[in-house]
């Protein structure tokens, strides 16, 4: 038999039952549960890597603002004061005469929440804290640079 014979006679043939039926109600009903069963974990999963992304955008821009400070204390030979802020690393402070600023970008100043990071220091040493999630600086969730060991520090 020929293959076009073959074919034409194939396409006579009416299709079988199994062909024609499609899925049940419970059969779809099951498929849409999983798939949204699916979809809720991995959503789930999902928040709560950009949290911790964002943590870790964190650090790398307190990271970033360190390095800035270093420069900031080769020219004056000392960091900002607590007074000053970080504010002293975009325009020159009124009493710092060797200030070759600015050794920052203004939105680097700023949390990847949008908030601006508070700065502690003595001259010598120095303390950057975010208020991490929530905004407000005193609790569980602040992210601190430099990190303090176990035990705590006794930096400024």
């Amino acid at each position: 038999m020929s293959l076009l014979r073959r074919i034409s006679v194939m396409l006579k043939k009416p299709f079988s039952k199994a062909a024609k039926s499609g899925m049940t109600l419970i059969e779809i009903i099951i498929v849409v549960a999983l798939m949204g069963t699916l979809m809720a974990y991995l959503v789930r999963n999902l928040v709560g890597q950009q949290e911790e992304a964002k943590k870790d955008q964190t650090r790398l821009g307190m990271g970033v603002l360190e390095q800035s400070l270093q420069l900031y204390r080769v020219h004056n030979s000392r960091y900002p004061s607590t007074e000053q802020g970080l504010d002293a690393m975009i325009a020159a402070p009124s009493d710092v005469k060797t200030w070759r600023g600015p050794y920052t970008e203004n939105n680097k100043l700023n949390d990847p929440w949008g908030n601006k990071f508070q700065f502690e220091s003595d001259g010598r040493n120095f303390k950057i804290i975010s208020g991490g999630p929530d905004g407000s600086v005193g609790n569980a969730d602040d992210i601190v640079y430099p990190e303090q060991p176990a035990g705590g520090g006794t930096t400024p």
